[in-house]
């Protein structure tokens, strides 16, 4: 007999005379298993029996000619199992021949008086909620494993349960995924492929808004449904997506220390049903769960290890860093997508696959799709499919057409326009209210001071922000209907969640004739509003969207505002290096000591970049307009020959409201380089120019005809080379730039000479510019030139002490010792008290030189310089034996005598600095940081600009040292001007 005859003949007359009623009996579709929290499904066991409306018993038929197998066992006590309401205590396997009973619980097969045997029946039905659990999830891992077909329904019920409204049809303003016109997008099938043949676990699906994410996430779900176990979770509708994958395993799950469970026994049915479970994670960025970064971190970290678990997630590009990343630190998700994905430099150099807009093939297959089922009418020009090409675009577009004959080409302003009447028109709150949310909602947009980072991840805003300013009571929020209809969205953050405009397009057109009304404003009212709009890129980017719409004087007068923007900015820019940094403002942009003008584009409208140049004497306008096409291109010749050195891609920082600070800004950036290059001099201070020019002299002998006996050990002696005479030293000089003058030409020495000779009597002397490893002559003659016009013709001995012991104990030391480090030989050249002689002048000079450099070159800023305003200092050096020669730590702190004063202690007495002698920092000190400068980050600093004076940079000690404290009280200046 056949299962059916079983049935039929045997079973039901058997059950009917044991007393049940017809209403008791269910018979193959007629009963409901139970998959998970909410998620139901019809079982296809044979009979199901109940008593007292409880369930009592299953009966899974077979044939006679059938032995009973295990998997027949399983397969029927799942059944009994996974029913709706309550487990049947009992399972019966039968063909007919052979009939067995099994307690459902405890799996146990029964003989005799079987309902005695059944603590579960006996219980009144009780299990623990984590017993109940445990049965329900070891009942679908059978239900699921043993039968493709319960797989397949499983998988098809699971799936589309929780895709919900997101799959649908052109009707529903809430479908994402609409089957009649996707079409699949090649490269990521492939790469997909790929990723399931691999061991890899994750793949992370990124891209823009619009551009079909959740469209292929949901395609790729449905197209493995046949093959693999398949889950799908809308990440913007649910909170976790562990705990939603535990609710359809009937897993007890509490906790995110849980985890591994969930994906372990994910894995479990994976290995026994050999298949791969796919998980789909969709819009993560929606997601307003503030750990959810840290959750999928976990699940990445544990889906590594397992074998049958491959996890996909998609997310929008501008928030992927913010998900990969905790406290700016990569989580696990990131590394695992790092082993299957490229690190791609517009997601912030983050692993991930990059979906864009459509490819002109993907959308010569895609419009006919969309035009079939939308009915517009119309070819599509090449124009309009250029704009066409983004997915969620092109929608807009078939929504606003449908039925209607499509335009030759179409405005941004005229589509948005409409397709947004009618999505608000089918809400509830209407258009006119939905409109006027909207507004408000682009004004507190635009009116925000966003910082560079909120500016470049481009989240929104923060939905309490929002409440604030758009004085919503306490119990009210933005309508749900903005977001479903995908006008705004969510995005999570560590403790709340982002809104922000769905597409920038969208939003641009709201800001402009929703929240401002530009294009009802006259040319005035338009000149004074316009500076709002380029304060952060929000506004930047809706002026743009309006001036393709805009009228002709709303054009012009965008035209006037920018040429007086621009000229208000070198105006106070040309002021500002005037009044603060006269005496070196040929080191800032554009490099002169004159008037500064400003160059443009002549295309005020669509044209982008700026550059400083100097301006020619007589010259009238400071502004000037040329036809140039591209700053960086072919064209930049011609800006070098105006003198234009730097080339600004970006116009939008001159058009602000705070161009003032635009301006500060501006100039101590370029003021931090200048000093981190080391391009200031004081000409004013004797002993920073006696150092260059003795270091000059000393390591440019010959060039200058001198024939010194100089020996050294590491260590310059200066001895050899005083006194200097500065007349001769200066004649010296002039012959050397004349003789270059002739270097070259095809002359007779004997003439050459004669030509030298006449051009010194007539004090013909020619420019010597030269860079790069010329001789440093040039500056040697303009401090000469000082110097003397000081009445300092002669420089009698060296600016600080000498070296007291000889070449021969310095190298006899050095063959003894061998010392590994070079500061041990410069020390040991100095006796002890030599070193405390030289210890004290140099900070005696060193105090000197920084007050008259900081005079020289910061005479309106010197009293906010800490160091400076507190001079004379007290110096205290806390030295190891108390011994100038060893190493050790030094402070100082304004005089308390008001005299300059220097004092050594031994080093452990260093705990009373910040007590008793009210230091305030302690710094590492040894002897060898004042003779010679140590190669670090920027340190020595060059001696002259543009000129290659390694040799002797690092012996420039006081111009060093005060270029180290300089940066110190230059700090708190330069972060108050970022």
């Amino acid at each position: 007999m056949n299962e059916e005859d079983i049935r039929g003949r045997l079973l039901l007359p058997y059950i009917h005379d044991l007393g049940f009623d017809v209403s008791e009996i269910s018979l193959e579709m007629g009963f409901i298993v139970r998959l998970g929290k909410k998620k139901y499904m019809r079982g296809r066991s044979d009979i199901l029996c109940k008593r007292n409306n409880r369930n009592l018993f299953v009966i899974e038929l077979k044939r006679d000619s059938v032995e009973i197998t295990q998997d027949d066992i399983d397969q029927g006590i799942s059944y009994a199992r996974l029913l709706l309401d309550d487990i049947a205590p009992f399972t019966i396997i039968t063909n007919g021949v052979t009939t067995r009973i099994f307690d459902s619980i405890t799996r146990k097969e029964l003989l005799g008086s079987i309902t005695g045997q059944s603590s579960f029946y006996n219980n009144g039905y009780t299990l623990s909620t984590e017993e109940d659990l445990k049965i329900r999830y070891e009942a679908l891992k059978n239900f699921v494993a043993l039968s493709p077909t319960n797989l397949k329904a499983f998988c098809q019920m699971q799936v589309y349960d929780r895709m919900g409204q997101i799959i649908g049809n052109i009707n529903s303003p809430y479908s994402k995924f609409v089957k009649e016109i996707h079409i699949q997008r090649q490269e990521l099938h492939t790469a997909f492929q790929e990723f399931l043949q691999s061991s890899q676990s994750i793949f992370g699906l990124v891209g823009s808004a619009g551009v079909g994410k959740t469209s292929a996430i949901c395609s790729l779900a449905l197209q493995n449904i046949e093959n693999m176990f398949v889950f799908f979770y809308n990440a913007a509708i649910i909170r976790s997506p562990l705990e939603c994958i535990a609710q359809d395993l009937n897993i007890n799950f509490s906790s995110r220390s849980e985890t591994d469970i969930v994906l372990k026994k994910l894995d479990e049915i994976g290995r026994f049903a050999d298949k791969t479970i796919l998980i789909f994670i969709d819009a993560v960025d929606e997601n307003t769960n503030p750990d959810i970064s840290l959750e999928l971190s976990e699940v990445a970290l544990m889906a590594k290890d397992l074998d049958k678990v491959k996890i996909v997630i998609s997310c929008k590009s501008n928030i992927w860093d913010t998900i990969l990343k905790i406290k700016n630190k990569p989580t696990h998700l990131h590394e695992e997508l790092c082993k299957n994905h490229n690190l791609i430099k517009s997601l912030s150099n983050n692993p991930g696959f990059l979906l864009e807009d459509f490819s002109e093939e993907e959308l010569e297959k895609v419009i006919p799709l969309y035009q079939e089922v939308f009915g517009f009418k119309g070819e599509i020009s090449k124009i309009l499919a250029k704009e066409l090409r983004n997915g969620f675009f092109l929608k807009i577009f078939s929504e606003v057409y449908m039925g209607k004959k499509v335009p030759e080409k179409i405005t941004d302003q005229g589509l948005i326009k409409k397709y947004l009447k009618k999505s608000l028109d089918d809400t509830d709150m209407g258009y006119i209210s939905g409109a006027r949310i909207l507004a408000e909602i682009g004004k507190v947009l635009l009116t925000h001071s966003y910082s560079h980072w909120e500016e470049y991840k481009d989240e929104g805003l923060d939905i309490n922000h929002f409440l604030e300013r758009l004085n919503f009571s306490i119990d009210d929020n933005i309508p749900e209907d903005l977001f479903t209809r995908n006008i705004l969205i969510k995005s999570n953050t560590d403790d709340s969640y982002n809104v922000s405009f769905y597409y920038s397009k969208i939003r641009d057109y709201v800001i402009c004739f929703h929240s401002y009304r530009l294009d009802k404003l006259s040319d005035d009212d338009f000149y004074d509003i316009l500076c709002d709009f380029y304060r952060n890129h929000i506004g930047r980017s809706a002026l743009d969207f309006y001036i393709e719409n805009a009228r002709s004087s709303h054009l012009q007068t965008l035209v006037r505002f920018k040429k007086d923007k621009a000229l208000s900015y070198v105006i106070n820019y040309d002021s500002y290096l005037e009044n603060n940094f006269k005496k070196f403002k040929n080191k800032f942009d554009p490099n002169t000591d004159g008037d500064i003008g400003i160059l443009l584009p002549d295309d005020l409208i669509k044209g982008s970049g700026y550059g400083l140049f100097p301006l020619e004497e007589g010259t009238k306008s400071k502004v000037v307009c040329e036809k140039i096409n591209d700053f960086f291109g072919t064209e930049s010749d011609l800006l070098w020959q105006r003198g234009i050195n730097i080339i600004y891609s970006s116009q939008m920082s001159l058009f602000t409201n705070d161009q003032y600070l635009v301006v500060k800004r501006n100039i101590f950036k370029q003021l931090a380089e200048i000093l981190k290059k080391g391009k200031f001099s004081a000409y004013n201070s004797e002993f920073l120019l006696v150092e260059e020019v003795c270091l000059i002299l000393y390591y440019y002998p010959e060039k200058l005809g001198y024939k010194f006996n100089i020996e050294d050990f590491f260590l310059p002696r200066f001895k050899s080379i005083y006194p200097i005479d500065l007349k001769d030293l200066k004649q010296r000089v002039n012959k050397f730039k004349v003789a270059e003058l002739y270097r070259y030409e095809s002359i007779e020495k004997g003439l050459k000479d004669e030509l030298i000779d006449k051009a010194l009597k007539e004090n013909n002397i020619p420019e010597y510019e030269m860079t790069g490893d010329a001789p440093p002559f040039t500056e040697l003659g303009k401090i000469i030139d000082i110097l003397l016009s000081n009445g300092i013709s002669e420089i009698k001995q060296h600016y600080l002490p000498l070296p007291d012991k000889s070449l021969f104990e310095a190298k006899t030391f050095y063959e003894k010792n061998k010392p590994q480090d070079i500061r041990a030989i410069l020390k040991f050249q100095f006796s002890e008290s030599q070193a405390i002689l030289y210890l004290t002048e140099f900070f005696e000079k060193f105090e000197k030189c920084y007050s008259e450099f900081v005079e020289y070159c910061f005479p309106t800023y010197k009293d906010k310089f800490v160091f400076y305003s507190s001079m004379p200092h007290e110096y205290i050096f806390y030295m190891e034996d108390s011994d100038i020669l060893k190493w050790g730590l030094f402070g100082y702190r304004a005089s308390r005598s008001g005299e300059f004063k220097i004092t050594i202690k031994n080093k452990n007495k260093s705990d009373e600095a910040f007590i008793t002698e009210e230091i305030q920092l302690l710094r590492s000190f040894s002897l060898d940081m004042i003779l010679k400068i140590r190669s670090f980050a920027q340190y020595p600093v060059k001696t002259i600009d543009k000129i290659n004076t390694s040799k002797l940079d690092g012996f420039c000690v006081l111009r060093n040292w005060v270029y180290k404290f300089l940066e110190d009280d230059m700090k708190k200046i330069f972060e108050e001007n970022k």
